[in-house]
């Protein structure tokens, strides 16, 4: 019996996934994993499941894709605009700099739900509703 095994798992990763992208709780799917735009709650409101773990790196995470999006969606772009005359450069690292910043702050807890999603997506037997359907199945 592999851990991994469909059968000992009640929630499946789609469900993970659809849950995470619109901000709900991957164990139970209820609303309420943000404390406020920043910040998760220490457990998820529906059934307590710990979402603030020291270790898990989800605020890490979010960092490294802030950059990666701002570095796709505002700088290249604006690189080329600064390369074709269209905008001066320093206007370029201007708008550069308010735009990575403002796209980051704005996709904040978007992002924090993505790195949520892959980790329990790859994990899903650290799911509480996971485990326990692993030790109900022994």
């Amino acid at each position: 019996m592999a851990l991994r095994d469909p059968q000992y798992m009640k929630v499946e990763r789609a469900e993970i996934i659809a849950r995470s992208l619109t901000g709900r709780c991957p164990n139970c799917g209820t609303f309420g994993m943000f404390k406020h735009w920043f910040r998760l709650n220490k457990h998820c409101t529906g059934c307590e499941m710990p979402l603030e773990k020291e270790d898990s790196g989800f605020y890490f995470g979010t960092t490294s894709i802030g950059y990666v999006l701002a570095i796709i969606v505002v700088i290249i772009p604006i690189c080329i605009l600064v390369v074709k005359q269209i905008v001066g450069m320093w206007s370029g690292v201007i708008i550069g700099i308010v735009g990575s910043v403002l796209l980051t702050t704005l996709l904040y807890p978007l992002m924090l739900s993505w790195v949520i999603m892959t980790y329990y997506s790859m994990f899903p037997h650290e799911l509480p509703a996971n485990s326990d359907a692993r030790d109900e199945g022994h």
